[in-house]
């Protein structure tokens, strides 16, 4: 029990990093508040025993460092694929629920590569929780269950901001300014 209570209190401090992630306006200011939680998080990770987890986690903490430095090349990416599915599968000690991590951190890897712009950052991230949130919960870590599906909330609403800033400023036509003059 006292387990659960430290990898819940390590993980709420990691949220802290995440849920900051998704409200800056700067890539590389995204991925080098990820690095830390991902890192907090594969400690807390240890005191649930998921052992999927801290090698998702792990490598995830270097990947976004990585990222978050612009040294993410093609070549280092599918060494990251590789290693997560290899190492994820070999320690993963929970059956199918264990499968979730590794999923997790293929597709954010990928993301990373692939994804530059801000706002399609913010999909990734959300399809990321997502899978989290599941996993956390099946572990017992409701503090970043919790927290997570906070920053998943958070998130959807920036991007549902950013969407109808995008959309207002789509939708100025010329036709409604008036052009006319007055003489002074």
């Amino acid at each position: 029990m006292n387990n659960i209570i430290i990898g819940n209190i390590i993980s709420f401090i990691a949220a802290l990093f995440m849920m900051l992630s998704c409200i800056v306006n700067d890539r590389n200011r995204v991925f080098m508040l990820q690095f830390f939680n991902s890192f907090l998080l594969a400690v807390a990770s240890w005191f649930f025993a998921s052992y999927a987890g801290i090698a998702a986690l792990l490598i995830s903490s270097v990947r976004n460092y990585i990222v978050s430095k612009d040294k993410f090349t093609k070549n280092v990416m599918i060494i990251f694929l590789v290693m997560s599915v290899i190492l994820g599968a070999a320690v993963n000690n929970r059956g199918f629920i264990g499968l979730i991590p590794i999923i997790a951190t293929v597709q954010y890897t990928l993301c990373s590569y692939y994804v530059k712009g801000v706002k399609e950052t913010r999909y990734s991230i959300w399809a990321n929780l997502f899978m989290w949130i599941i996993y956390s919960f099946s572990i017992l870590d409701f503090s970043t269950a919790l927290s997570d599906l906070t920053t998943l909330i958070i998130n959807t609403l920036s991007i549902i901001k950013h969407r109808g800033r995008k959309e207002a400023s789509e939708n100025v036509s010329f036709d409604e300014f008036d052009y006319t003059t007055e003489e002074i």
